[in-house]
This record gives C-alpha cells, structure tokens and sequence, in this order.
C-alpha cells in the first residue's frame, strides 16, 4: 500500500478505535449460523471474533464498537463490555434481515466521532496485514477476481477511488 501524502501541519496518529459490523445473519455459512453469529464460527479452532479482537490487541487498540442483529447474544456473552483492553460499546440493528452493512455504518455514525478501522465480521487474517491501515484515511482495496460480487471501485494513477460500480453479477444477471 502507498503511503498517503501529508500536508503540513497533518499529524499521523495511530487509529484506536475498530468498528465491526455483526449484525448479518451469515446466510451462506448456514448451517453453522443457525444458532451462532457469523463471527463466532471457528476457523482452526478459534473463533473469527477472537481472531479479530486478539490482533486489535495486538495492534493496541482501545475501543471496539460492534454492530449486532442476528444471534446479537452470542456476541456479547462471549465479549462482554471490555477485551484485552478495550472498551467495546454495542449498537443494536433491529432490522438487520432486510437491510447490509452500510445500514449498519449509518446506526455507528453518532457513536464514533474519531478516525477508525472498519472491520467486516467475517475476515481471517494475519495480524501484521493491519500494519499499514493504523493511520487515518487508509482504505484496503484488492483486484477484482472472479468470484467477488458486491460493491466495487474503480481506482486512478494516483490511487485515489474515481468511481463505485453497484454489484457486477447482479447487473450482469439482468442482461
């Protein structure tokens, strides 16, 4: 990842806060879903969550908001308020089965009012990949391959986004 340009005056401060967003109901890991959160499916034993939550440790940081919804219960039993350090905080999305993840960015918007990391719920990992995304204004952005869908971006000669496409395949299924 190339470094962003500074401007004077600009100090890079490390990013404290993760939010992750839990609240989907893991329809494609079902059965493993039915009774737990999409996070709490063990990947070599562990689970993803614990994953996410020792490498934010491992990284420092001090503050962990979660988005939940589907099996919202597992989550907090298994967290509770506090984790190697960080305070985590709970927001509640009532109308998770019929709504994504940027519903749930939209509830987080009164919650966080500093610069942070935003985390899917299903992402595995090694800790050291974080390294270059613990300074503000950093975004991950991976070539399309033929088994994403989704929402994309198109990036310019300068790496900055120039344009968002709504998800291929289901433009590509209409035609």
């Amino acid at each position: 990842m190339k470094n962003l340009p500074t401007h004077p005056g600009f100090q890079e401060k490390q990013v404290r806060t993760a939010l992750l967003l839990a609240a989907g109901t893991g329809s494609r890991l079902a059965p493993l879903t039915d009774s737990t959160a999409k996070c709490r499916v063990l990947v070599n034993e562990i689970s993803i969550l614990e994953r996410l939550v020792d490498t934010l440790c491992i990284h420092n940081f001090k503050r962990l908001v979660i988005v939940v919804g589907h099996q919202e219960n597992s989550i907090r039993d298994f967290l509770g308020t506090r984790a190697g350090g960080m305070t985590i905080t709970y927001i509640t999305s009532l109308v998770y089965k019929t709504t994504n993840n940027i519903y749930s960015l939209w509830l987080a918007r009164k919650e966080i009012d500093e610069p942070f990391l935003l985390i899917e719920s299903d992402l595995v990992f090694e800790p050291g990949m974080l390294k270059d995304m613990l300074q503000p204004d950093r975004i991950a952005v991976s070539k399309l391959q033929p088994w994403m869908n989704g929402t994309t971006v198109t990036i310019n000669s300068h790496h900055k986004i120039e344009a968002f496409q709504q998800d291929l395949k289901k433009t590509e299924n209409k035609h």
